[in-house]
């Protein structure tokens, strides 16, 4: 299993229109074999501030995520809407309670 964070931080006045290119980024990798959860959160405490949880089945249902045509454009589309570049963050699990 691939489990990551993302983190992107809308420009000032630009984060409605970052919110609806996250939004559809989510709605394009439901469709993908081998996303297994993709979840949009906003940070409570910082406007415009979005945050990413990603599973992937795998190693090549990543790649496949990472290089399909849905995620390059909205890439492209956030670059125009953020401060800065983004962070990815790769996560190990150690230990967890059922959900």
């Amino acid at each position: 299993m691939i489990t990551l964070t993302a983190k992107v931080q809308a420009a000032e006045g630009k984060e409605q229109e970052l919110e609806a290119v996250l939004r559809e980024l989510v709605k394009a990798t439901a469709t993908e074999e081998g996303s297994v959860e993709y979840r949009l959160h906003k940070v409570v405490d910082t406007p415009g501030a979005f945050r990413f949880v990603e599973k992937f089945k795998d190693q090549a249902a990543f790649d496949f995520h990472s290089n399909s045509d849905h995620f390059k454009a909205a890439v492209e589309k956030i670059g125009t809407l953020t401060t800065g570049e983004g962070e990815l963050e790769m996560l190990e699990l150690i230990d967890s309670i059922p959900e």
